[in-house]
């Protein structure tokens, strides 16, 4: 039996409030940034959409398919679990649903449109079978203290903090020990609430056969960096903790809490504040990024590319580029993205080509999709010597491209002073 009058003050863990105002402020931080931000007022609404919709699907089958324990349905663990219910003060019965669960030990709370649910899994709803009532309501008074300490009704509230490694994670597992406490208080029966906890570990029929002083001792092993960081990483303390927790509430004299280095807390506090500048940066960077172009490599793939195109694409003799160019039937011919021979050949740097098909009737100021001439290729080379063979041979410095830029326009941007000196009687 409990010492009522000695616990009842102490039911909230110690740091569950703490870390409640930190993951509040930073929620209500970041809500207030969004607001600041379409693009932020549409994440935050759709994470809320999403999130709602999809958990009243999940809770509408539950209600439809799970039964529903009442004063017609197990009228006797009804009638316990509203004496708890009441003794805790909650405002009206949350509804109990018992759902199959193919072996699985779990219960949650919830709620469903404003009201208040659990759902046990069958599993532990067999408890009743073995005459372990108590076991069974310890799990029930565990999640009505969900909902009697508002955890559930402060999740939206407090969903951002949930990114932030750690934080949410240990305002969570603070919460846990909090219902433990709630949970073996009002169901004043310590050992069925150590079974309880100690049959998620091991199971329904192993669960008194374990010797649990030494299963608490294993956290005297298990402390290596991994062993916490793992615990640092989850909603819920580790087994033996909250077992070890348990007693150390009901009795601190007799049960010492177990307690990890702090170095090695210290040290996967730090790595996963790392990682988490990471993602901020990651996210930051594609907001900044974010609207930019970007193609992929089947987006840039040429069709109708010449053999002659290929030649010079190849860096083939001259010799080689004479035969195609003499087998060409249109030496203008164009590929998908409007280039000739004639860009090909400046593109590659190919003055020797460049000059076999001008002398062919290449069209010197051909303009390609973006309505870029041959002459600006040869200045986004640089190439004087290719600028000056087209600007001999015809070439236009005056026909700007889709951007409005002409040739000297771009060797001006580029600080390029010889081919301006070549362009700028062109363009005075």
């Amino acid at each position: 039996m409990l010492n009522q009058d000695k616990l009842q003050h102490r039911l909230v863990h110690e740091k569950e409030n703490m870390y409640f105002a930190i993951t509040v402020l930073f929620s209500i931080i970041t809500y207030i940034a969004f607001v600041f931000s379409i693009i932020g007022i549409a994440i935050m609404a759709g994470m809320i959409i999403f999130a709602y919709f999809f958990h009243a699907l999940s809770m509408a089958s539950i209600r439809r398919n799970g039964v529903r324990i009442s004063e017609n349905q197990f009228p006797e663990i009804y009638q316990k679990a509203e004496e708890i219910a009441g003794k805790m003060e909650l405002k009206q019965m949350p509804s109990i649903y018992v759902m199959e669960s193919a072996g699985f030990l779990n219960a949650f709370a919830t709620r469903f449109f404003g009201k208040n649910m659990v759902v046990v899994y069958s599993e532990i709803f067999d408890l009743i079978s073995e005459d372990k009532d108590d076991q069974l309501l310890f799990v029930l008074a565990h999640e009505f203290a969900h909902l009697k300490r508002r955890h559930v009704l402060v999740h939206f509230l407090l969903l951002p903090a949930m990114f932030v490694p750690f934080l949410g994670e240990a305002y969570m597992r603070a919460c846990e020990y909090t219902c433990d406490r709630y949970a073996a208080f009002y169901v004043n029966n310590m050992m069925a609430s150590q079974e309880a906890l100690t049959m998620l570990a091991i199971g329904k029929k192993l669960a008194p056969k374990v010797n649990r002083e030494a299963y608490i001792e294993q956290l005297r092993e298990e402390k290596g960096f991994f062993a916490v960081l793992s615990e640092m990483m989850s909603t819920h303390p580790d087994l033996p903790k909250r077992l070890n927790a348990l007693n150390h509430w009901n009795e601190p004299e007799a049960y010492p809490l177990v307690k990890d280095k702090k170095w090695i807390a210290i040290a996967g506090l730090t790595s996963g504040l790392l990682l988490f500048l990471l993602f901020v940066g990651g996210i930051v960077y594609g907001f900044y990024t974010f609207g930019e172009q970007t193609f992929s490599e089947e987006e840039f793939e040429v069709e109708d590319v010449t053999p002659l195109m290929e030649a010079l694409e190849s860096e083939k003799s001259i010799d080689e580029v004479q035969k195609l160019a003499d087998a060409e039937k249109d030496i203008n011919a164009a590929d998908s993205s409007g280039a000739t021979a004639l860009h090909y050949a400046v593109y590659y740097d190919n003055l020797q080509a460049a000059e076999l098909l001008l002398k062919k009737g290449a069209n010197v100021n051909a303009q390609d999709s973006y309505s870029t001439t041959p002459l600006m290729d040869a200045v986004y080379m640089p190439s004087l010597e290719m600028a000056k063979l087209l600007i001999n041979n015809g070439a236009d410095p005056l026909l700007e491209d889709e951007s409005g830029y002409t040739a000297y326009d771009y060797a001006k941007e580029e600080d390029y002073k010889d081919i301006m000196s070549l362009l700028k009687p062109y363009n005075e």
